[in-house]
Order: structure tokens, then C-alpha cells, then sequence
């Protein structure tokens, strides 16, 4: 199946689906505080190809460590390791600096997509979770759980660079609604976290199931 062929109504149904599970399956994590701006855009930095759960602690300790970018910006890269070296991916912590750097003595967060990328550490998936959890502006998300999901849906193969492709983007960009993206997009990251999982995917308790997922389908009928 491919993209062009999901028709309008199907868009809108599986939409659906996937709102009303979020209602029902909401994560609650500490950085989904919609007043924690420049904490929130740190914390998707520190998300980045790392697990929510293990994030937890460590988000803790940085807002307690820098409750404010300039404590951020002083801070060496060791200190900073200090806080999120149990997470991997050392790289973060100088950008991390860098972005204490940046953000102290602004007024305020940049609300645009090409705004945020100039900030360090800030690419294009960091600067569109920012802006719809934390800017209210309506946002795409392309992640790599979520590529997996929209791929299975359609019973496309993909890879690493999937992501990339404009399909998949004019697709989830098809899906997200205008008024409750921010919504959407949280319970779009938490079904593809716990429900499509990479591995062993729920599919006998998803939502969408063999209606509409080309992979839950096959599954199913194998089972």
C-alpha cells in the first residue's frame, strides 16, 4: 500500500484511534510540564536515542543541578557529564554547555522550527517536540518509533533512512490534527513506545489492529 493510496477517511479514523488511546495511556513524565520551557528543550535533547525511563533520574538531577541556563553555561563539561554521563552519547555535553550559553539572558525560546536549529544541540525532530509540547504550535513528529509505525501500517519495509524519505513526513503530516497536535503527539510517542514495539509489537491489543495495519494483519492471520 503505498502512502497516497491511505484514504482521507482512513486518516481520519486512525487519528482517532490514536487520540483516544492517548487520553486513556498518558505517560507522565517530568519534562511534559508545558512551563519548563528551557528544561524541556534540554530533556528532548537528552531523549535523543536514549530511553524515557532512563531519562528520569537524570532530568532530576540536571534541573536540580542548572535551574537556570547561565548554571548550565558555567558549568564545565565535566560537570555536565557528571549529571548525564550514565546515559551515553557524551557528545551532548557540550552542546548541552553551548546551549546554556546561548539561552542566557534571552527573553525567550525561539517559536519557529528554523529559529530553534540554530540553537546548539536543537535539529529538526528536538525543535518540533519543543514546539508542540512546549510553544503550542502544531508540529510533525518523526522519530525513529514512529517511522516503524507508519511503515507496519502500511506494510512497507524501511530502514534507517526512512526517516528521511518526504512520504513519511506528508503522511504524519496528513495524521496530526490542527487543533489537538500536542495531544496526538504525545500519545503517538507513547503507542509506538509501548504498543508497536520494535520487536513484539501488541498487536492483539492495539487499537488499530487488523483494520487498518497492513503488519497487524499478517500477524494476526499467523497467529
Amino acid at each position: 500500500m503505498e502512502s497516497s493510496s491511505l484514504h482521507h477517511r482512513d486518516v481520519r479514523r486512525i487519528r482517532e484511534i490514536v487520540l483516544s488511546w492517548g487520553k486513556k495511556n498518558y505517560q507522565e513524565y517530568p519534562w511534559r510540564d508545558p512551563d519548563r520551557k528551557w528544561h524541556g528543550l534540554a530533556a528532548e535533547i537528552l531523549l535523543q536515542r536514549t530511553r524515557a525511563q532512563n531519562v528520569v533520574p537524570v532530568y532530576a538531577e540536571f534541573v536540580d543541578r542548572f535551574p537556570e541556563p547561565e548554571d548550565l553555561g558555567r558549568a564545565t563539561e565535566e560537570e555536565i557529564l557528571d549529571v548525564i554521563g550514565s546515559l551515553g552519547l557524551h557528545w551532548r555535553a557540550p552542546l548541552l554547555k553551548k546551549l546554556g550559553q546561548e539561552l542566557t539572558g534571552k527573553e525567550s525560546i525561539p517559536h519557529t522550527l528554523d529559529g530553534l536549529k540554530e540553537l546548539p544541540g536543537v535539529g529538526t525532530y528536538v525543535g518540533s517536540a519543543w514546539l508542540t509540547f512546549h510553544a503550542e504550535k502544531r508540529s510533525v513528529l518523526v522519530d525513529s518509533n514512529i517511522v516503524r509505525w507508519i511503515c507496519r501500517l502500511l506494510g512497507r519495509e524501511y530502514d534507517g533512512e526512512t526517516r528521511r524519505e518526504g512520504w513519511v513526513r506528508n503522511l504524519l503530516d496528513r495524521l496530526t490534527p490542527e487543533d489537538q497536535h500536542q495531544t496526538f503527539n504525545y500519545a503517538l510517542l507513547d503507542f509506538t513506545m509501548n504498543v508497536c514495539q520494535p520487536t513484539r509489537p501488541l498487536c492483539e491489543e492495539c487499537p488499530i489492529g487488523a483494520e487498518f495495519c497492513e503488519h497487524g494483519r499478517e500477524r494476526l492471520a499467523s497467529d
